[in-house]
């Protein structure tokens, strides 16, 4: 099962560099800074649940803990690229990457991350409550 929870979480990873990059490269363009964050996390949300909804039943976790266990997983991979992205390819400051996080400044990093942490449970839950 780890395997394929790393295998789903660089795929997240890889979709949300995406929707990053039509955040910057797009949103930023048609929409105040505050409103591209606020589509780019419904976005966001949206490729994570969809992705979740489409590979949870083949990474095949069989109870609340493991979909924890899988949402940790996928957390630590999506942090440590927002960390590693930052610091040493764009050479931002550390106060600077979790400024990022900050909810008080109108970032909704944080929010994204609690999302992704939540969604194996939460599709899990749905998913048996399809299969009923």
């Amino acid at each position: 099962m780890l395997l394929k929870t790393l295998a789903v979480g660089l795929l997240l990873a890889l979709a949300e560099i995406i929707n990053g990059n039509i955040r910057v490269r797009i949103l930023h363009r048609f929409y105040a800074l505050k409103r591209a964050k606020t589509l780019s996390l419904l976005l966001g949300t949206a490729i994570i649940y969809a992705i979740t909804w489409l590979t949870l039943p083949w990474v095949n976790p069989i109870s609340y803990l493991d979909c924890l266990n899988v949402g940790f997983v996928w957390l630590t991979i999506m942090l440590s690229l927002d960390i590693v992205v930052g610091r040493y390819l764009f050479k931002y400051k550390l106060h600077k990457i979790l400024d990022d996080f900050n909810l008080f400044r109108g970032n909704l990093l944080s929010m994204g991350m609690l999302l992704l942490f939540i969604s194996p449970c939460l599709v899990f839950w749905l998913q048996m409550k399809v299969m009923v």
